[in-house]
């Protein structure tokens, strides 16, 4: 049976630095109560009965997680921070989808207004500034974290950030003087999978990502 996890404190991802530990403590724990072959094919994840350990792809990479002791990794080191928590809350949090159709806003996502200047700060605004004077280059990006062109905007890309969490990002470049800005878009289905804290931190980790490909 998967937990029904949740994280419902205040703002802990960008307003607590020690609290990605308490997260990262209490997933663990709850990743060594589920049934691993009922997770894997929820998620659509593999599951390596041999190895111990489930197989998440997100952004264009492989995250590993053993099980019963959910140590997050990826090319054979340990993941932290971030990333390490929605990997394993990718693998035991249980939400309610919304009711609704298409593509939506950080905002309509339940309690976003909690995070949603930090969405807007360390996730949005971070890709218009990157991207912002050639919208192209956020599409080539997207690329390499395995996404898709898309079509809303001057350039937009969809992302698998998880399986059955994609996120559509969609920019408007530089124009006379005025400054670019963009929009992370999700499914209605996202809250099921993540928390909305989760979900402003995966804007982050997005944003981070594809920055790291045009500066890297």
């Amino acid at each position: 049976m998967v937990l029904f996890y949740r994280s419902m404190s205040a703002p802990m991802m960008f307003e607590d630095r020690k609290g990605y530990a308490n997260a990262e403590r209490a997933a663990a724990l709850a990743v060594g109560s589920v049934d691993p072959a009922s997770v894997a094919s929820e998620r659509g994840v593999e599951y390596d009965a041999g190895a111990s350990l489930f197989r998440i792809p997100s952004l264009g990479e492989t995250v590993t997680v053993t099980y019963p002791e959910g140590v997050p990794g990826i090319e054979g080191r340990d993941l932290s921070g971030a990333a390490a928590v929605l990997a394993l809350h990718y693998l035991v949090y249980r939400g309610e989808p919304l009711a609704k159709r298409g593509w939506l806003a950080y905002r309509d996502m339940p309690g976003a207004r909690h995070f949603a200047a930090a969405f807007e700060e360390m996730a949005e605004r971070r890709i218009a500034e990157c991207f912002g004077s050639s919208p192209a280059g956020l599409v080539e990006a997207a690329r390499l974290l395995g996404g898709v062109p898309g079509e809303p905007g001057d350039a937009s890309a969809q992302i698998p950030a998880f399986p059955r969490v994609p996120l559509l990002v969609v920019l408007w470049g530089e124009c006379e003087g005025v400054a670019g800005s963009s929009r992370i878009l999700f499914l209605p289905s996202a809250p099921y999978y993540f928390h909305s804290e989760d979900l402003a931190a995966l804007g982050g980790v997005v944003a981070e990502r594809l920055a790291a490909c045009v500066e890297g």
